[in-house]
């Protein structure tokens, strides 16, 4: 490859927004998160798990804004793998990153493992997905990254 300037190395920064959309009984699933955290092994609860909760809100209240201050302050671009409710839930957030002129793909609708999802209910995701990620940002999503897949994501 020829890249500007000479460089012989090409980094990308992508940045997952997630927090928000997890699985919660907040957010009416059957139990707490349990894939996805710094409590290796963490079992899913029927009922809030505030542990698990307090390390996802705390990425949407000071971790982002941290990485926000770190890559605006160098002017260093990078995609962020948004997650629709995650944005909906935080707009200065989804402001922030559109202010910075990153370029932000869609996630999904929710930070689900979409493995035994009904076929039709994940395409309703989908549609729903690209419907929040264009309402809240101008414009449809030019890159999709689902996260936990099914069987059906790539078709879909």
């Amino acid at each position: 490859p020829c890249w500007p300037g000479g460089a012989r190395v090409a980094v990308q920064f992508v940045v997952n927004y997630e927090e928000g959309a997890e699985n919660s009984v907040l957010n009416g699933d059957r139990g707490s998160e349990a894939f996805l955290s710094d409590m290796v092994g963490a079992p899913s609860h029927p009922a809030r798990a505030m542990a698990m909760e307090s390390l996802y809100e705390y990425g949407g209240r000071a971790g982002f804004w941290r990485l926000y201050r770190l890559f605006t302050e160098r002017r260093l671009p990078l995609t962020v793998f948004g997650v629709a409710r995650a944005m909906e839930a935080n707009p200065a957030a989804v402001e922030a990153m559109m202010t910075a002129g990153w370029e932000i793909a869609s996630h999904g609708l929710r930070w689900i493992d979409y493995q035994s999802v009904p076929e039709s209910v994940e395409r309703e995701h989908i549609a729903e997905a690209v419907a929040l990620h264009t309402r809240l940002t101008g414009a449809r999503p030019l890159g999709w990254y689902q996260g936990r897949t099914s069987p059906n994501t790539a078709r879909l």
